[in-house]
């Protein structure tokens, strides 16, 4: 790991400024959210919220590691700051999801091997491509927040999805800025060129979109098929943003 000079870190006026939000950002209290309201009394849902937060513990785990591994590896001064950020986001992340599993279920769930992929699938990708699939992932993931915030307004767990999702809003930021300064490159035109169809494709397969979208629609009473079609468009807009444009338009089956 190398140490980077300062120049380079306020260079980028919008890069820095979007640094500067996760610096001064106001943490929130874990301890606050959880005990904000009452838990759900309907014994099916509080096991849900129990799985669903046993989840969440490995799944913030796992973009805390993922934080860290793009944040050691770059040279980009400001990007590493940022990211820095975001490791101590994720890792507050998952001591909420730890805690208020533990709160409503007792320890959590054993369910590490169902995130165990994310991690592996991002280790295999270079850099760029890496970026990009994390930058997804924590798009995928906010969205997902949106819906479950929903379901679980009436619960603490409710309340938590929507201060973590405010956080992985933040992290989705210091990705595109990056995939947009990157793009500019002639060596991130080459790469995207070459591989970005397929980076894509892996980080749509992480996602495991389909099955998502069918427990999804179960649990709010939507159309599997519409909230599959409401993830990708939101997906597209994301990617159109940083100025990516799929054949296909990032469709999964």
């Amino acid at each position: 790991m190398g140490l980077l000079r300062p120049e380079a870190l306020d260079a980028d006026e919008l890069t820095y400024r979007i640094f500067g939000l996760g610096r001064d950002s106001t943490p929130w209290r874990v301890e606050d959210v959880v005990a904000s309201g009452s838990f759900t009394r309907d014994a099916k849902r509080a096991e849900l919220a129990w799985k669903l937060a046993s989840r969440g513990y490995y799944a913030e785990q796992a973009g805390l590691v993922a934080a860290a591994t793009l944040a050691v590896q770059t040279e980009d001064t400001a990007l590493r700051f940022s990211l820095a950020t975001a490791v101590s986001d994720e890792a507050r992340h998952a001591d909420a999801f730890y805690r208020y599993a533990r709160a409503v279920g007792g320890e959590p769930e054993e369910c590490q091997e169902m995130v165990e992929p994310l991690d592996e699938g991002l280790t295999a990708l270079p850099y760029l491509g890496k970026a990009l699939v994390h930058t997804m992932l924590e798009g995928f993931a906010a969205d997902e927040f949106l819906l479950l915030r929903e379901v679980f307004a009436d619960d603490p767990l409710g309340r938590l999805y929507h201060h973590i999702r405010h956080d992985e809003v933040r992290h989705i930021a210091i990705g595109m800025n990056y995939l947009v300064r990157e793009s500019r490159t002639p060596s991130g035109r080459e790469a995207w060129h070459e591989h970005g169809e397929g980076w894509i494709e892996t980080g749509l397969g992480l996602t495991g979109l389909a099955g998502v979208a069918k427990w999804l629609g179960a649990l709010t009473g939507r159309e599997p098929a519409a909230v599959h079609d409401w993830f990708l468009h939101r997906h597209r807009i994301r990617l159109r943003a940083v100025g990516i444009e799929t054949a296909g338009g990032g469709d999964v089956t």
